[in-house]
């Protein structure tokens, strides 16, 4: 049987895990992950704990300053999509501090 990297991880952490990853990895476009996170953080009933609220909150907000069009982004200091995976690089980490 093979073991799942993030099998001893908090199980609600797992689906941010997974996609993080999946984005990170570059198995899926910014614009499909802006969707499938907002969808994913917007649902959760979660009571998550201070710190990682705090990281989940924080990734909320770096997918919601992320913008696909450039004209748009500058004119309102949005984030392009390497900014956007450079964020959630960070924000796997501290997840994998913190529940892994």
């Amino acid at each position: 049987m093979v073991e799942l990297w993030w099998s001893s991880w908090v199980p609600a952490v797992a689906p941010y895990a997974i996609l993080l990853r999946l984005f990170i990895a570059g198995a899926m476009s910014a614009d499909e992950f802006e969707v499938v996170f907002l969808r994913l953080y917007k649902s959760d009933a979660t009571d998550w704990s201070p710190e990682l609220f705090e990281v989940l909150d924080g990734l909320f907000a770096d997918v919601d300053d992320y913008c696909a069009d450039p004209s748009l982004r500058e004119s309102v200091g949005g984030t392009d999509e390497e900014a956007l995976r450079v964020r959630c690089e960070v924000a796997v980490d501290k997840l994998r501090e913190l529940a892994g």
